[in-house]
């Protein structure tokens, strides 16, 4: 019986590449790994162009976690539940206008998200861009802020 659970929580079949990936990332999420954050899955609490800091940790139910899907993607998702026998979590986006439900096994998780810097927002932007504008009407380089 422990050896057939034992069997089911090892996550067959991950391709060499994609194990790469995964000791690749924990290495670098040691020292830190921001992770620049590519869709909205995880709106409201992280937008698209957030950038995350992710730490090597064992994650906790609740946690935002970074884990390499078995394609080599590398994901951000809250996990929602564990089976800790086998080694699995559920984990799903926070912005579930569909059902975004899924597993990853503990031996693809990278971290835990430790925190998070919002993308300059359409304000922001318009004021970088204004600034460039008078600087070249003016002539001159503009200011660093």
């Amino acid at each position: 019986m422990i050896g057939q659970l034992g069997m089911i929580g090892l996550a067959p079949g991950l391709p060499a590449a994609v194990r790469a990936r995964i000791e690749l990332l924990r290495e670098r999420a040691r020292a830190g790994l921001a992770v620049t954050c590519g869709g909205v899955s995880m709106e409201p609490a992280i937008a698209r162009g957030d950038v995350v800091m992710v730490r090597s940790g064992w994650p906790r139910t609740g946690d935002v976690a970074a884990f390499v899907t078995r394609g080599g993607q590398l994901e951000l998702h809250r996990l929602l539940a564990h089976a800790p026998l086998v080694g699995w979590w559920v984990h799903g986006g926070d912005n579930q206008v569909a059902p975004d439900l899924g597993l990853v096994h503990r031996a693809q998780l990278v971290g835990v998200a430790v925190g998070y810097w919002r993308a300059p927002g359409l304000a922001t932007r318009a004021r970088a861009v204004l600034r460039l504008a008078r600087a070249a009407v003016r002539g001159a380089a503009p200011h660093p802020r």
